[in-house]
């Protein structure tokens, strides 16, 4: 009967606990949180998004939002992000850290490492794959005192992966110059020298 009442009673404190909202921010114009410029919906023109948070304080997830190109989804280039915490040279009250940094390309999630704590802290990385027309998040879950911020930039450059059938042939290529050397390492290796 006491494990009854205290799963009643968990099960009523976590109904009334707070949840942790996420903010979700898409580039659609004019927005000060998240822009783009350059043509998103092509896919074959560089694209550049910048993001900047600040007011920030208590802990919270913010999901940046986009798509690059138009269905069906194939590989159509590389992706690649940085994001900074504000950074001051006085010690003034307001400080952001990132508790987890990722980004999903619709396939995949990759975990971006964080470089420090506090002020001054970034997260990047470079060449994810995108695709045309998957929905690409970023997510960034930060605990700030008063007044904390963060900004970044995200890129995108078409090309740079290659086709199924390009990747076919390079593998294919390497198989051949693989057996090549193979095959040159044993006639080097049945010469023999007479003394």
């Amino acid at each position: 009967m006491k494990k009854i009442l205290s799963l009643a009673a968990m099960s009523a404190a976590l109904a009334y606990s707070p949840a942790v909202s996420a903010a979700d921010f898409f580039p659609l114009p004019p927005n000060p949180i998240f822009s783009v410029s350059g043509n998103p919906l092509s896919g074959t023109e560089v694209v550049s998004g910048s993001i900047s948070r600040n007011g920030l304080s208590g802990t919270d997830t913010d999901n940046f939002i986009f798509r690059i190109g138009q269905l069906p989804a194939s590989p159509i280039g590389l992706g690649s992000g940085a994001i900074t915490t504000s950074f001051s040279l006085v010690d003034v009250p307001g400080s952001l850290v990132f508790n987890s940094v990722t980004f999903n390309n619709g396939f995949n999630t990759f975990v971006i490492p964080i470089s420090a704590l506090g002020q001054g802290a970034t997260a990047s990385l470079g060449n994810i794959p995108i695709f045309s027309g998957n929905t690409n998040t970023l997510s960034v879950n930060w605990t700030a005192t008063q007044n904390g911020s963060y900004g970044g930039a995200l890129t995108f450059i078409p090309g740079g992966i290659p086709e199924p059938m390009t990747w076919a042939m390079m593998i294919l290529g390497f198989a051949a110059v693989g057996f090549a050397m193979r095959r040159r390492n044993e006639e080097v290796a049945r010469v023999r020298y007479a003394f």
